[in-house]
């Protein structure tokens, strides 16, 4: 599948993206360990205290902290 990964620097109620990757995985899963990895190894002008990754559509799949932590089952 194809996502695209958007790193966010929140600030108050205010967002700047930082950077905009596009990421090929096969599930959701595997693009959030791919997110992570980026959020490792990017250049970015800041720190990113966000991601969000959208599908090829532009769908929101997840919204989260910028590390990839993967929500827990409750």
């Amino acid at each position: 599948m194809n996502f695209v990964v958007e790193f966010y620097r929140s600030r108050d109620a205010a967002e700047a993206m930082l950077d905009r990757v596009p990421l090929e995985a096969p599930n959701l899963r595997a693009a959030l360990h791919g997110a992570a990895a980026l959020f490792r190894t990017l250049a970015m002008p800041q720190t990113p205290d966000r991601l969000r990754i959208s599908d090829a559509d532009g769908s929101e799949l997840y919204a989260g902290p910028a590390d990839g932590t993967y929500p827990t089952a409750e």
